[in-house]
């Protein structure tokens, strides 16, 4: 729809998952490039000796819309899914909008119904999810790429590799207590 919006007829919907996924190859490298250039640095400050694959470097996100089982036709009327661009609450921060599907029987969605009025008139309620992917990697890869830095002349418990290349530097929190940040 012209506010990015999507609409679906009730009845092509019935008992469907809809995904929204956010995930851009490009900004993924970048951000792989970024964590290995100072995961070692990060795992020093947080005194991180073991237990490398609990910290994740988050591929992309994905959005589920359930439509639940009603067990009756669906009457005439229509579901909406709010734009892409409500999700994103910052540039690199996603939510869950406050009314990310509705349904209406105005084909333009003007005329919102609420859960009530929705299952009164026989419509399904949804049920929503979110899934986060990424990667991990186990302690030969850091000891690997400490290695590496060293034989570079790089302080692999420093940010000198990610400041030589040019990418922004990760901080921790100041509302952390170290050792036990990563918990």
């Amino acid at each position: 729809m012209a506010d990015g919006s999507t609409r679906f007829n009730a009845a092509d919907v019935s008992e469907k998952k809809l995904q929204l996924y956010f995930y851009d190859s490009r900004e993924w490298i970048t951000r792989l490039s970024v964590w290995l250039s100072q995961a070692n640095h990060i795992f020093h400050r947080l005194q991180v000796i073991d237990n490398y694959t609990d910290y994740v470097v988050v591929a992309g996100v994905a959005f589920e819309v359930k439509i639940l089982p009603s067990g009756v036709t669906l009457p005439k009327g229509y579901l909406f899914l709010c734009p892409p661009s409500a999700f994103q609450t910052g540039s690199s921060s996603l939510s869950w909008p406050d009314s990310p599907a509705y349904w209406s029987l105005d084909p333009l969605g003007v005329e919102r119904l609420t859960a009530e009025e929705a299952t009164r008139l026989g419509f399904p309620s949804f049920s929503l999810r979110t899934s986060i992917f990424g990667h991990s990697w186990d302690a030969s890869v850091y000891a690997g790429l400490r290695q590496f830095h060293a034989a570079k002349g790089f302080d692999p418990d420093s940010q000198d590799v990610a400041r030589h290349l040019g990418y922004p530097l990760y901080e921790l929190s100041g509302k952390i207590d170290v050792p036990f940040a990563h918990r």
